[in-house]
């Protein structure tokens, strides 16, 4: 009863959890219908057009979950399995990832053929439990305290502009000069147009003035390579390809940088899938200190400070 419950809210449809299963609507209607009168609680709310789970169905799906993971692990156990890495993989990942996450996971399922997977890509924050997600990367500074990740690496964050956008447009000699500028933004919502500046002991903070918004990155750095705006960028989007004509705008002052993270659902029990995707990425990409996407051509010198080497900039 207990998958069958785990289906249907994972798919949210009863229909495709039949299908999965390879059981009748009927029945399954007819198992999640037991569960519910047996606690007197409802797990489902139910339209004509859509399943949802209730709080209640959250709470108990997540034990659901753990409980049937417990039981796979143990059939597998008794059949020697429990250490070979298989079967489906749902992987959920930011969009803007995409450029780095391709070629790692390409990688990954050369190294485990016998894994399969399901990659879902959205800017929007996934929520696991109903999404039936695995294991989701994440680019914050603001994990929930009970997720369960590991830091696979750090991602620095800089205003970068087009060496053709200073050709129209004075370089701005403090953080208060940028508000001067035009600039492509994130657009969460809301738009991410304020930002603190650091060097040694001194913060300030500017607003930005956006000329160009989105919620895709690449469309903020192709914005910022023809020239029509600045942009401020996590490393991992900056694209070598183009490194030759862009530059760092006041390298001297800091805008922070965000976590790059793995988050399964459960610490017990982790699947040898699982373990070899975090194992893999933690491999890959390191101890969640080092930033692999900050250019060669720039370089920090001392807390707080970035120093271009790339010639006349």
């Amino acid at each position: 009863m207990m998958r069958v419950f785990a289906r249907v809210a994972q798919r949210a449809s009863f229909a495709a959890a039949a299908e999965d299963l390879r059981m009748s609507r009927a029945s399954v209607t007819k198992y999640v219908a037991a569960i519910e009168d047996r606690h007197g609680v409802r797990l489902l709310d139910r339209t004509t057009r859509s399943v949802s789970v209730t709080e209640a169905g959250r709470a108990y799906l997540e034990r659901c979950l753990e409980c049937l993971q417990a039981y796979d692990d143990s059939e597998a156990a008794l059949g020697g399995l429990a250490a070979e890495p298989k079967g489906l993989l749902r992987v959920a990942a930011p969009f803007d990832f995409n450029r780095h996450l391709l070629d790692l996971l390409a990688q990954f399922v050369a190294a485990h053929p016998a894994i399969d997977l399901d990659l879902r890509l959205s800017n929007r924050t996934v929520d696991m439990v109903d999404e039936g997600v695995d294991v989701y990367l994440r680019v914050t500074n603001t994990l929930d305290p009970d997720s369960i990740a590991r830091r696979l690496a750090t991602t620095r964050l800089a205003v970068w502009g087009a060496r053709s956008y200073f050709r129209k447009h004075p370089r701005p000699r403090t953080p208060a000069d940028l508000a001067e500028h035009r600039f492509a933004l994130f657009n969460e919502p809301p738009v991410l147009d304020e930002w603190t500046f650091a060097r040694h002991q001194k913060r300030t903070k500017v607003r930005l003035r956006p000329s160009v918004v989105a919620n895709s990155g690449e469309m903020l750095v192709t914005a910022m390579c023809s020239g029509i705006a600045l942009a401020v960028l996590p490393s991992f989007l900056l694209p070598s390809e183009r490194m030759a004509h862009l530059e760092p705008v006041l390298p001297e002052w800091t805008v922070g940088e965000r976590g790059i993270y793995v988050v399964y659902p459960h610490r017990r029990f982790v699947a040898p899938k699982v373990r070899a995707f975090v194992d893999f990425f933690r491999t890959a990409l390191g101890d969640g200190s080092h930033d692999p996407w900050w250019p060669a051509t720039v370089e920090r010198r001392g807390p707080g400070r970035i120093r271009a080497t790339s010639a006349r900039m």
